[in-house]
């Protein structure tokens, strides 16, 4: 049905789609993003014949629906504006201040860089030229150079001012806060803050100490040495000391891994140089210390003085022939008592009670006899046997006890001039040890030889405490006996004992010094006989490599050889020989070796072939031996396999029994 008007005028009017539309049969999808697209439609049905609306109703084929528009942008959003052209040229011009300040900022950087190389080369060279001052003020501390000692000190101060100033400005501390740069920088600086404290402070102390305390100053005058220098003295010298050992210790710490190269080698000079000065000023220190106490400035003193034989080896040198007791009062030095090693003891007990370690290594015999105190080669334990033996038998307990042999007395005596001996024969040096340790039992008895033997340790000690000699040159004797460990000394005071602790008088059994391991090799002669003064012997140290954990791999080998000429062997009287040889002229002795403190001997060979070992412990160090049996003129080799304890990579230390002639010793890399 339609409505009147509407129907007939709309009837046979063309529907049109929606814009896009793709055909009349489709209906717009709403949900697209392609603008309207159209749906199909159901498709209409054939209006019957009773439709109310008849056959024009079916004409009307499709719906369209259009997309909705997209809401209009709220009315206080505005878009944005473009940027003003004052804008762009701010941004510029920034960027270009930016520029030029980098740039600024770079050339700054360099002239910094340059201005603190600059200063870095000037300090380099005051600063070897200071070392180089140090070197020379130590040697000529020790020769005795004192009249040098001033001008050196001055040229040192200047050297040392130098180098301190040119790394003192504000440059400096900022370029050592650059990146690469700054271990350099601090590097040159702190070598120059202690060298220029070094010659500010107590160099120029040690150079006035130097003075005072000039073996001259030191030489007995009617058999007394004035103190009093000394002591006034004392405290700076302690003090100096300390100053160099600090310094030394603020060098050592100085990180060189990321320094260069030329600077690196600057420090690890000046490290040895301080090193070296440290020795010098640690040995004045302890002197300063030692001696005015030990020779009776806070009291009388007695020791009791062990004279060895070396034709009679024992791990310290010899056996004990002769015993004195030496008494010292304010410096006024006496000879008050001697007496053969043979009568003291010996004692059906050790008057010192042993260690379960002494007993298993040496037996009772260390303990009873005095002639066998030194078969331990641990001298203050050695001393204090010793000592508890001397206040056995006589009753009078030691303040000390100092041992030497043959060989040091002759350097004592070589100030003096040849020496009378036996018939009146004058003899010095060599001939003198040779006389001393074979000659006399050439030509006198036993007893004879005891008493000649006596006489010589008594003129050594005379000429000591008159002053006869050349006073440098007793000091020199003196030194190299103590380096070739014939001369010892031992305190019961127990500070003093701290003092001579780890120094060449001390000859204390260790296995370790510091990070370098120690080797102990030493000779027991296994015959009542003076034979071993034809004993000869030489140890050479190879290090086969360094561990991961610092140990190091050694090989030692120790080469024994006899003087002994056939021809003559048989010819030889009893008491050099000993009595009741089947074998005159054999040589018998053990050859004894300490490994380091933590180490091991893992393996031995005699002559290139392997033998077996049996390793014991003595105060915590292992230690084996081997048995040796040498013919007129026979040499043998013993090559022990070693490995020391964990980080001990510095350099080996090696101890020997000093023999009648020096050990030859060779250590090598």
């Amino acid at each position: 049905m339609t409505h009147p008007g509407w129907g007939d005028k709309w009837a046979d009017a063309p529907v049109f789609p929606l814009a896009g539309s793709p055909s009349q049969n489709t209906q717009t999808d709403r949900n697209s993003g392609e603008g309207a697209k159209v749906l199909p439609l159901r498709k209409p049905r054939s209006p019957g014949p009773d439709d109310p609306d008849g056959p024009a109703a079916g004409r009307l084929a499709t719906v369209t629906r259009a997309r909705p528009a997209p809401p209009a942008p709220a009315p206080w959003k505005k878009p944005p504006l473009p940027k003003p052209a004052f804008w762009t040229r701010r941004r510029r011009r920034n960027l270009k201040v930016a520029a030029l300040s980098l740039v600024a900022l770079l050339v700054l950087l360099a002239v910094l860089v340059a201005w603190v190389a600059l200063d870095a080369l000037r300090a380099r060279d005051s600063l070897e030229q200071a070392a180089r001052g140090v070197s020379t003020l130590q040697t000529d501390a020790v020769a005795g150079r004192t009249e040098q000692l001033d001008s050196t000190v001055t040229e040192l101060q200047r050297h040392a001012a130098d180098a301190k100033d040119a790394t003192g400005g504000p440059h400096w501390s900022l370029a050592g806060r650059l990146p690469g740069v700054g271990p350099t920088v601090e590097a040159v600086a702190t070598m120059a803050t202690v060298v220029d404290g070094l010659a500010r402070g107590p160099l120029p102390q040690l150079a006035e100490v130097v003075e005072v305390a000039d073996p001259a100053t030191f030489a007995p005058h009617g058999g007394r040495v004035d103190l009093r220098p000394l002591e006034g003295v004392a405290p700076d010298v302690v003090r100096a000391d300390q100053s160099v050992a600090y310094a030394l210790q603020r060098v050592e710490g100085i990180n060189r891994s990321p320094v260069l190269p030329q600077v690196s080698a600057a420090v690890s000079d000046l490290e040895q140089q301080l090193a070296d000065l440290r020795m010098s000023t640690a040995t004045a220190a302890r002197a300063a210390r030692l001696i005015p106490p030990m020779l009776g400035a806070d009291g009388p003193r007695d020791y009791l003085v062990l004279v060895q034989n070396n034709a009679e080896p024992r791990a310290l040198g010899g056996i004990v022939g002769t015993v004195l007791v030496l008494h010292a009062d304010r410096g006024r030095i006496e000879l008050t008592e001697q007496m053969p090693a043979s009568q003291v003891g010996p004692f059906k007990q050790p008057p010192a009670e042993l260690t379960e370690d002494e007993q298993a290594v040496f037996g009772d015999k260390v303990g009873r006899w005095m002639q066998n105190v030194t078969s331990t080669p641990d001298f203050p334990r050695a001393a204090e046997i010793a000592r508890a033996m001397w206040a056995r038998e006589t009753g009078q307990t030691v303040d000390g006890v100092l041992a030497v042999d043959p060989a040091a007395l002759a350097e004592v005596l070589k100030t003096d001039g040849p020496v009378a001996v036996g018939s009146g024969e004058r003899l010095l040096g060599e001939d003198l040890v040779s006389y001393l340790v074979n000659g006399i039992y050439l030509t006198e008895t036993p007893d004879g030889a005891d008493l000649i033997f006596a006489d010589v340790a008594e003129s050594a000690f005379a000429s000591l405490s008159s002053g006869s000699g050349e006073p440098s040159g007793m000091v020199d004797a003196l030194a190299v006996a103590a380096r070739q460990g014939r001369l010892l000394v031992w305190s019961a005071d127990r500070a003093e004992a701290d003092l001579l602790e780890g120094t060449v008088l001390d000859g204390g059994l260790r296995g370790v010094n510091g990070s370098r391991p120690v080797v102990g090799v030493f000779t027991h002669g296994l015959q009542m006989a003076k034979i071993g003064y034809y004993l000869d012997t030489a140890v050479d140290v190879v290090e086969r490599g360094v561990r991961s954990d610092g140990a190091r791999e050694l090989d030692v080998t120790v080469t024994y050889t006899s003087r002994v000429d056939e021809s003559d062997a048989a010819g030889l009287p009893d008491y050099i020989v000993g009595r009741g040889e089947s074998d005159p002229g054999l040589i018998r002795l053990r050859s004894i070796v300490y490994a380091p403190a933590g180490g091991a001997v893992v393996q031995a060979s005699e002559n290139s072939e392997k033998i077996g070992i049996s390793p014991q412990k003595h105060d915590e160090l292992q230690r084996v031996f081997d048995d040796i049996e040498l013919h007129p003129g026979e040499t043998a080799s013993v090559t022990y396999a070693i490995i020391s304890g964990k980080h001990q990579d510095g350099d080996v230390i090696l101890r020997t029994t000093p023999g009648p002639r020096p050990v030859e010793v060779s250590i090598r890399k």
